[in-house]
């Protein structure tokens, strides 16, 4: 799901300003302030609210400075009056305030695009205005949390065009990847193509794979596999006006067995997908006219090797493995040679499966992250829950990596490639959830973890049920997601969304220090879980 959420600390603090609340009255409310409304909590089971006694003052956290009114009936609205024991009216309609003074609520979007908030105690009274902006929303680049936005040529991919930048090709051109990486390890080094334009990642790509471009469509190409296309931006490919050529297995193909398997297909650089499951490692390539002589070395883990050249235009090779796949690398040689390294898995011991296992524990953001509605961001709540992490893991034998010990801020794509280049067994990234834009509060939240390469489901599953069991709150599960803290193919990674900021209980839970330390022990409890499943027998 994509996520809609404030991005940095500048945007609260100009949103307090666009909302321009006015201050507490001195003198006494007008007669017949509303009530307080008991807070019910939303989710059972968290360490209760702490009550705060402060002046009045209403900070609104969402919606955004500057956003554009919801298309939709109904939206949700939180933030603070600044103190618990308020009464709170929003556009009217009464809303419960937690003992802390953090609000959630669900209304009908105003048609004129204006919420007025009140809020009253002991006699005094605070209002605020919020006015949406009325044009149409620009499009937004989002982070990687929930929902992986990708690279920045997406945005390039969906803006409009002059018809003139389209083309057919009469006959299909070569293209070659120039951007991205070498090697297909982090998930984010290679190139990524789509089966439609707007579609999720399947494909990817490393730097000089070569491809057989039918047509150009604004900021894309399409693509000619084999029976099937591909779309890929056009900044990520440099195109030839020379025809393209079908490439052809230059020799016999190989499969290594020992310490580091390889698997070594000399494809002229033609394009690939690998796919992994727990039978082994399956390597498509495309536009080749046919079989191949296959070289085959086995061992305790290298089973064998077939290939499969009956699908038009492609010749696809499938590893066998005795013991589950820890992990690939996929690049080409110099000579256009692809090559896809296979990963033992390490050596787990069942009694203390921790122990030697090198995981890198990523406190998720910054930049961006979600901010609750008393103002606590969830940098500064994934951090508290890393760095625990980190100390209970080492403790239990672990070697352990953390891709930030501080408040910094951390580029996206240097998380994963810290774990590869540190050869980790395990990447681990912590993070709390918010809420989509269409998203109803009320409904829509629970503990969920995210994984994207087959490998990585497992530790998914069981980081999932140790958590859930942790905040009592819904279960959504174990998903797939394309994120980039999930796609590395090197090590099993996966990303947990623990409990939701917006939610006045879970907010204050991720602030209480009893919590942390059990959802840290729960993570802890996931990943050891897993790593008993492959422990050696």
């Amino acid at each position: 799901m994509t996520v809609f959420r404030p991005s940095t600390l500048l945007a609260v603090l100009a949103l307090a300003a666009a909302c321009k609340p006015t201050p507490p009255a001195t003198g006494p409310a007008p007669s017949g302030p509303p009530a307080p409304l008991p807070y019910v909590p939303l989710t059972s089971g968290l360490p209760p609210i702490p009550a705060v006694d402060a002046p009045l003052a209403i900070r609104l956290i969402a919606p955004e400075s500057g956003q554009a009114r919801p298309r939709r009936d109904s939206t949700f609205l939180y933030g603070t009056v600044g103190t618990g024991g308020a009464a709170l009216a929003i556009n009217g309609a009464q809303v419960p305030v937690a003992p802390n003074g953090a609000f959630l609520a669900y209304l009908p979007v105003p048609a004129d695009g204006r919420w007025t908030l009140s809020a009253f105690r002991n006699g005094q009274r605070a209002d605020a205005v919020y006015q949406y902006r009325l044009a149409a929303a620009a499009p937004r680049a989002t982070s990687d949390t929930a929902t992986e936005a990708g690279p920045a040529t997406d945005s390039a991919a969906a803006r409009p065009a002059a018809p003139a930048e389209s083309e057919v090709f009469a006959t299909p051109r070569t293209g070659t990847v120039a951007r991205g990486g070498d090697t297909l390890a982090t998930g984010s080094d290679a190139v990524y193509a789509r089966p439609t334009p707007a579609g999720t990642y399947r494909w990817f790509f490393p730097r000089g794979t070569r491809l057989q471009l039918l047509e150009r469509r604004r900021a894309q190409y399409r693509v000619r596999l084999d029976t099937t296309v591909a779309w890929i931006d056009t900044v990520n490919v440099r195109p030839s006006a020379d025809a393209a050529r079908v490439p052809a297995i230059g020799g016999p193909i190989t499969l290594a067995a020992g310490a580091a398997p390889e698997l070594r297909i000399p494809a002229a650089f033609a394009p690939f997908l690998v796919t992994t499951d727990s039978a082994g490692v399956h390597v498509t390539v495309y536009g080749q006219p046919g079989a191949a002589e296959l070289r085959v070395a086995t061992d305790d883990f290298v089973a064998g090797a077939t290939q499969d050249a009956s699908a038009p235009g492609e010749l696809r090779v499938d590893v066998a493995l005795s013991r589950w796949l820890w992990g690939y690398k996929a690049f080409y040689d110099r000579d256009g040679t692809l090559v896809v390294r296979i990963r033992r898995p390490p050596r787990i011991d069942a009694a203390n499966p921790l122990r030697g296992i090198h995981i890198v524990v990523d406190p998720g953001h910054p930049p961006a992250g979600t901010i609750g509605p008393t103002g606590f961001m969830e940098k500064d709540a994934n951090l508290a829950i890393g760095l625990r992490l980190a100390e209970r893991l080492r403790a239990a034998g672990a070697v352990v990596s953390l891709t930030r010990t501080a408040d910094v801020s951390v580029d996206l794509a240097a998380r994963p490639e810290q774990a590869v280049r540190e050869n980790a067994d395990l990447l681990l990234s912590v993070h709390n959830n918010a809420f989509g834009e269409e998203a109803n509060p009320f409904r829509d939240h629970g503990t969920s973890t995210y994984w994207f390469q087959p490998n990585s489901a497992g530790l998914a599953s069981t980081l999932d049920r140790r958590i859930a069991a942790v905040t009592m709150i819904p279960d959504l599960g174990a998903k797939w997601g394309n994120l980039a803290l999930v796609r590395p193919t090197w090590m099993p990674s996966c990303l947990t969304e623990s409990l939701y900021m917006p939610i006045p209980e879970q907010e204050a839970a991720l602030r209480d220090p009893g919590f942390l330390d059990r959802l840290a022990e729960a993570h802890i409890e996931g990943i050891a879980d897993f790593l008993r499943l492959r422990a050696d027998r």
